[in-house]
């Protein structure tokens, strides 16, 4: 066997093995939910060689809290004892809950949310006319983050941050989206003729960018701009989560949504 065919060889077996590993930890029930967001897209590990747009901290918090390794009460099920969460004391103090749903820190989420809507209005800056921003419109008095209009197109935008649990709860968040938008998305195509689109855009709240953003993407920036548009959203999603965890276990605010 030839030099070239060993490398061949060598290289094959790694990547059946590193197939394999990724699969195993996926298919872990609970370690395994996280996972399978982070792995749908390279953005959501940008930072792993040379931490870009990273603090050390949020380096050393995200990597535990993917496999949920991160000490809370209720962080295991077979854990004893109170698993209430320790500040509003109303849920099981999982992760999920610290993250998404504790209404302590609803500043913070908002916060993390408009940092989100901020990068998309930058990247369509100078592309797209900002028709509305965070107002009440049509009929229902709905308030979508963005709607962007250029020419005849116009895109209705709305951002969530939903807890890393499997692909799943990214497609139910979008579906929701489309479905709360149908009707304003209706009265737009009829004031406005031409494409109308209703596009959620999802970063789950350990940084796991959803692939179906990226058709949004590609039609506000370049591809040069999209590419750092994600590791962006990607890493002040993760260092935002890691501010709300870190205000919940020592009591002091990190930073001021």
């Amino acid at each position: 066997m030839r030099a070239k065919q060993r490398r061949e060889v060598m290289k094959t077996m790694r990547d059946h093995f590193r197939v394999v590993r990724g699969t195993t930890l996926i298919e872990k029930p609970d370690q395994g939910r996280a996972m399978e967001c982070v792995a749908a897209h390279a953005a959501s590990n940008h930072f792993l060689r040379a931490g870009d747009f990273c603090r050390f901290a949020d380096w050393r918090f995200v990597h535990r809290a993917r496999l949920n390794l991160v000490p809370l009460n209720g962080s295991s099920s077979w854990r004893t004892g109170d698993r209430r969460c320790r500040r509003c004391g109303n849920n099981i103090e999982s992760l999920a809950h610290v993250v998404n749903h504790c209404m302590r820190y609803t500043s913070l989420f908002m916060a993390r949310h408009n940092s989100l809507v901020a990068r998309l209005k930058k990247a369509a800056d100078g592309k797209f006319e900002v028709v509305s921003e965070n107002q009440a419109i049509g009929a229902q008095r709905l308030r979508p983050d963005l709607i962007l209009r250029r020419g005849t197109t116009t895109l209705i935008i709305d951002a969530t941050v939903p807890f890393d649990n499997r692909m799943k709860a990214f497609e139910e968040a979008a579906d929701e989206k489309r479905a709360k938008y149908e009707e304003l998305r209706k009265e737009i195509a009829a004031e406005h003729p031409g494409e109308v689109t209703v596009f959620p855009f999802i970063v789950g709240s350990l940084g796991s960018w959803d692939p179906a953003n990226d058709v949004l993407v590609r039609q506000l920036c370049s591809r040069a701009y999209a590419k750092l548009m994600r590791k962006l959203c990607v890493s002040e999603v993760i260092g935002y989560t890691r501010d709300v965890y870190t205000e919940h276990i020592s009591g002091v605010r990190a930073r001021h949504g």
